[in-house]
């Protein structure tokens, strides 16, 4: 297990970086004053915008996490150049999950930019509350500049029909390869963390991934496991999970496993498959959850970013 610490290096103007024998040139450094409203004329399809962020994350990086980064599965999700979801589960301390997913996505973005991928990598997008995102201080531009997408907590009449169009746009893009999504698909029971992850699991994320489908032979979902001590914090990834489509029948592939979504040996049509999709999403993340915990146990080599 790889302790991550939070001394992430910032990416100066015309600086060559030679770390992993990946050469780059960096670019736009982070203002002193996040709210700088200068990063608006940064385009969000430029290779200037995923180093732009880089920094923007980095500065707000100041927790100690573990990663098993020796897996090799971050660096494969790199090279892949495909788009994926990212599922994570709360904890006690939601302010630290939060944390703990901004610091995975730096990690993301800085390996995207050691790869030479800033240009053309998918953009990060997570879904979050209305209200909490407009309450910032510039009202969320900034957020949403970074790929923060606001949807409303209420569900009902208009605010049901706006996050449709918001969700049918994130999956539109998803399906063109242009976005990485991070969900917590406990959504507002979250508040309950005494209730178990197979009470507050809600099928929103595998909605999307039956849409996605309608779009690509196949989605990977990769489960995020977070967990908790005092002085650090613990971001499992679970071994990922692609869910194919062929000639309409449902398959979810892990590992060298590649499971038929079926209902006593009949393949699920499209109208029965979410809860299925649910059912697979539901335990890979309990395990990725698990294994965040027992990496806490653990210790192992530390290196600096």
């Amino acid at each position: 297990m790889t302790t991550v610490h939070a001394m992430i290096s910032p990416i100066l103007p015309n600086q060559i970086y030679t770390k992993r024998e990946q050469g780059f040139r960096g670019s736009a450094s982070l203002s002193k004053n996040v709210f700088d409203t200068g990063y608006k004329s940064i385009k969000t399809d430029s290779a200037e915008y995923i180093k732009h962020s880089y920094n923007v994350f980095r500065n707000w990086c100041h927790n100690t996490v573990e990663v098993n980064v020796e897996s090799e599965r971050l660096i494969n999700i790199v090279k892949s150049d495909e788009p994926y979801i990212f599922i994570m589960n709360h904890t006690y301390n939601q302010v630290k999950d939060i944390k703990t997913a901004k610091f995975f996505n730096t990690l993301l973005y800085r390996e995207y930019i050691y790869n030479n991928k800033a240009a053309t990598c998918p953009r990060s997008k997570v879904i979050a509350n209305k209200n909490i995102i407009k309450s910032q201080p510039d009202g969320g531009d900034l957020y949403q500049w970074l790929g923060v997408t606001p949807i409303s907590a209420n569900v009902t009449g208009k605010h049901k029909n706006e996050n449709r169009i918001i969700i049918d746009e994130l999956v539109e893009k998803l399906g063109q390869g242009k976005i990485n999504l991070f969900m917590f698909p406990e959504g507002a029971l979250c508040m309950f963390p005494f209730l178990p992850l197979s009470y507050k699991f809600q099928p929103g994320v595998s909605s999307i991934v039956k849409k996605v489908l309608e779009l690509r032979d196949k989605i990977k979902v990769i489960p995020l496991g977070f967990a908790h001590k005092k002085e650090i914090s613990s971001a499992h990834m679970g071994e990922p999970v692609c869910f194919i489509k062929e000639e309409g029948k449902y398959f979810a592939q892990i590992g060298e496993k590649n499971i038929p979504l079926t209902n006593k040996g009949k393949f699920l049509n499209s109208d029965q498959i979410v809860p299925y999709i649910s059912g697979v999403l539901l335990d890979s993340l309990e395990l990725a959850s698990k294994n965040a915990k027992n990496d806490l146990k653990k210790t192992g080599e530390v290196y600096t970013l």
